[in-house]
C-alpha cells in the first residue's frame, strides 16, 4: 500500500473515532402510536433520546422509557424536556423514584402540570431542587408553579410530631416532610394541624425533611396522631376529595383516582389549581 493511501486510511480511521467519541450517549427511547416531535422534528413510531431532548406530543400519548427501565407516559398535547434521571415540565423536575416506576405527565400550559402514578413513586421538585411532592400509586396531583408569586410560600396539613428534637410535619397530600419552627408549634405537637408560613432559605433541614418552615399560623384540626420512625400514620386525603396545599412556592391539588385494571391512564388532568 502506497504512502498516500495509508495516510488517507489513517485520517479516515481517526475521523471515525473522533465522531464516535463526540457522539452523546443515548438515555432511552420514546414511543408512540402517532406523530410527535423531538427537538422540533416530527417523528412517527419511536426515537432515541439524548440528554436534554425535548418531546412534544400531539393527538397521541408518548411513552418515555429510560435505559434503566423507568417510564413516564407523556399525555397528548404535552411537552417535557428529558434528562437521564428526570423530565422537566413547567419548571418542575419530575423523577422516577426507582427503575420500576410508571407514571403519567400532562402539561396543561407553561404553569400547570398534572402527574399520576400507577406503579412506584414519583418525586417532584421545584426549580430550586426542593422536594414539593412524592406522588404515590393511585394518586393524581395537579401542580401550579404560580403560588402567589412567592417561591417560599407554604400551606400544609398533616400530622405534627417530634423526632430527635425537631418538630416535623408530614403533609397528607404531598407526602413531604418539613421541619416547623415558631412559637406556637410545640403546643400542637401530636395533633393533625393546618399551617401557613414560609420556607427559610438556606436553612438546613434535619434528616428526613426537605425544608425548614417558619410558621405564621397553625391550627389543630383533628385527633391526636404520631409519627413513629418519622413516617406519618395519617394517610392521604380521602378519595375524590380536593386538597389544596402550597409547598416550596408550588400550589398542589390532590385527589385519589380510579385507575383502569390495565394500568392505562386517562388524558384528563387531576383537579386544576388556579
Amino acid at each position: 500500500m502506497n504512502a498516500p493511501m495509508r495516510s488517507f486510511l489513517s485520517l479516515l480511521t481517526s475521523g471515525c473515532l473522533l465522531f464516535l467519541m463526540a457522539a452523546p450517549p443515548s438515555i432511552g427511547v420514546v414511543r408512540s402510536s402517532g406523530d410527535f416531535q423531538v427537538d422540533g422534528a416530527t417523528v412517527s413510531g419511536n426515537a432515541t433520546l439524548f440528554e436534554g431532548s425535548t418531546v412534544q406530543t400531539a393527538a397521541a400519548q408518548s411513552k418515555i422509557q429510560w435505559s434503566s427501565g423507568a417510564a413516564i407516559v407523556l399525555a397528548p398535547n404535552s411537552r417535557a424536556q428529558v434528562y437521564k434521571d428526570r423530565v422537566e415540565a413547567a419548571t418542575l423536575r419530575i423523577s422516577p423514584a426507582d427503575t420500576h416506576t410508571i407514571a403519567q405527565v400532562l402539561t396543561q400550559d407553561s404553569n400547570h402540570v398534572s402527574i399520576s402514578a400507577v406503579q412506584g413513586l414519583v418525586d417532584v421538585r421545584n426549580g430550586a431542587g426542593v422536594l414539593v411532592a412524592t406522588v404515590r400509586p393511585g394518586l393524581a396531583l395537579a401542580f401550579s408553579t404560580q403560588a402567589g408569586g412567592a417561591a417560599t410560600a407554604t400551606k400544609m396539613s398533616g400530622c405534627l410530631g417530634m423526632k430527635n428534637g425537631h418538630y416535623l410535619l408530614i403533609d397528607d397530600t404531598t407526602g413531604v416532610t418539613v421541619e416547623l419552627q415558631g412559637s406556637e408549634v410545640a403546643k400542637n405537637n401530636g395533633h393533625q394541624v393546618e399551617i401557613t408560613g414560609s420556607m427559610i432559605p438556606g436553612a438546613t433541614p434535619p434528616a428526613g425533611a426537605s425544608q425548614v418552615v417558619q410558621v405564621v399560623t397553625i391550627n389543630s384540626v383533628g385527633a391526636r396522631c404520631n409519627i413513629p420512625g418519622g413516617a406519618a400514620v395519617a394517610g392521604a386525603a380521602g378519595g375524590h376529595t380536593l386538597v389544596y396545599v402550597i409547598v416550596g412556592g408550588v400550589a398542589v391539588a390532590g385527589t385519589l383516582i380510579g385507575l383502569g385494571i390495565s394500568g392505562t391512564f386517562s388524558s384528563k388532568p387531576a383537579a386544576s389549581v388556579k
